[in-house]
């Protein structure tokens, strides 16, 4: 049996892209009336105001310039080639 979950994502997934950015942007905008009040206040009292700025704007770059994101799986990769680089284990000596 399909959970009422599972409907909203695929009915969501269906939508043109530019209603599922429109529903991001409204979900956003109504995250505290559908996640608990002090979890939202828990969450952001986590971050300073300058975090909080930088995260509006960088959704804000993102909103108005989807080409410059970038896949999550080739940006795990780079993360990754550059983490093998720089903490490879020093040679023995000989």
């Amino acid at each position: 049996m399909t959970t009422s979950l599972e409907k909203i994502a695929q009915t969501l997934l269906q939508l043109p892209r530019e209603e599922r950015r429109q529903f991001a942007d409204w979900f956003y905008q109504h995250e505290a009336r559908i996640i608990e009040p002090q979890e939202v206040e828990d969450a952001a009292d986590d971050l300073s105001e300058e975090q909080k700025a930088e995260m509006i704007h960088c959704r804000h770059l993102a909103e108005a310039h989807p080409e410059l994101l970038e896949p999550w799986g080739a940006t795990l990769a780079q993360i990754h080639q550059q983490f093998q680089t720089h903490h490879r284990p020093n040679p023995p000596s000989p």
